[in-house]
């Protein structure tokens, strides 16, 4: 597994949102990455977190699907 750097982070992240055609949750982007064997420079829910505060992404808590989803702006 390949610790990534942040930009190359935030680029595999908005890459894997675009291709899910709507929102996933933290794990699904965890399970993502995974495949990719790549892990992001902070634990994902942190970096995530980040990238919604800084306007990358956009991300909410779902009690429907039990944890945050998280997708891009359009």
């Amino acid at each position: 597994m390949r610790k990534l750097g942040e930009k190359e982070a935030i680029k595999i992240i908005l890459d894997v949102l675009r291709k899910s055609q709507g929102s996933l949750t933290t794990r699904e982007i965890e399970e993502e990455t995974k495949k990719l064997l790549v892990s992001c420079p902070d634990n994902t829910p942190v970096f995530l977190n980040r990238l919604r505060i800084q306007g990358i992404v956009e991300g909410r808590l779902s009690r429907e699907r039990r944890g945050w989803v998280w997708w891009i702006k359009k």
